[in-house]
């Protein structure tokens, strides 16, 4: 992996931020493990314990599926990240997996806040509970005997985004690329891996995140870096869009677009 100097790329820090929810500094590295519960094989949604949710679509396969881990905006939830992605699951035949964070928004952005007034800006600083919550989920998820572990696809909104990128940077032998929509900042990792896939998009019309600071500040130097990335302008303001996440897993995953 390429050597770099950890750097916040633009710092663009959303409002709903829960001093509460701050906790103690963890590694963004996420380490799988085996537990002892495993999903369902049942097609449909359920409960992975407390904080996150499953879905597995309702036609069979014999195949290996990609799994798709959903990150929610500030003030959002996982289920409605859910809800908003299943349709894409049935079309991709992926599974979806949605972690919910522990207080309004992702832990991380607090704590790189907190950071910048500071002046520090060690990633080990920057990653807090909610970190442990992606991998905790994620270990269970990766138990599904149709889970294909090779094609793990990282999505994320707004601050949801910005925690994907940097969640995602951060591990790239774990996620195959990353979906982000309508980032803030992403923070990078001191080692990267340009092999990554990364697909971003944003709205021109976005009143709450700036897209210039997203063209500007983000995709171009990730493209300097030399990442397959793909920068997907859309119209809509700060939400987010079938077509466009379609479009990003797709690509993320190498797969043609033409049954779309």
């Amino acid at each position: 992996m390429a050597k770099r100097n950890a750097i916040i790329r633009p710092i663009a820090l959303a409002l709903l931020v829960a001093r509460s929810s701050l906790a103690v500094g963890r590694s963004p590295e996420l380490m799988v493990a085996a537990p002892a519960v495993a999903p369902g094989e049942k097609p449909g949604l359920q409960k992975l314990g407390d904080h996150a949710l499953f879905y597995r679509p309702a036609k069979p396969t014999a195949a290996k599926r990609p799994l798709i881990v959903l990150l929610h905006g500030a003030g959002q939830s996982a289920r409605a990240m859910i809800d908003g992605a299943r349709g894409e699951a049935d079309r991709c035949g992926c599974l979806l997996l949605a972690v919910q964070s522990k207080g309004a928004t992702w832990d991380m952005i607090g704590l790189v806040r907190d950071a910048a007034r500071a002046e520090r800006a060690t990633p080990a600083e920057l990653f807090g509970d909610d970190a442990g919550r992606v991998e905790q989920a994620l270990s269970v998820a990766l138990r599904a005997p149709d889970a294909e572990r090779r094609s793990i696809v990282l999505f994320g909104f707004s601050d949801g985004a910005s925690y994907a990128l940097s969640l995602g940077l951060a591990n790239p032998s774990l996620f195959r690329g990353v979906v982000a929509i309508a980032p803030g900042f992403h923070l990078e990792p001191a080692a990267i891996n340009p092999k990554q896939r990364l697909f971003i998009a944003h709205s021109p019309t976005d009143r709450i995140l700036k897209f210039e600071r997203t063209r500007d500040g983000m995709v171009a130097p990730l493209k300097r870096a030399g990442f397959e990335l793909r920068f997907r302008p859309f119209d809509g303001g700060h939400r987010t869009d079938r077509a466009v996440l379609a479009e990003g897993v797709d690509f993320v995953l190498g797969r043609s677009t033409a049954a779309r």
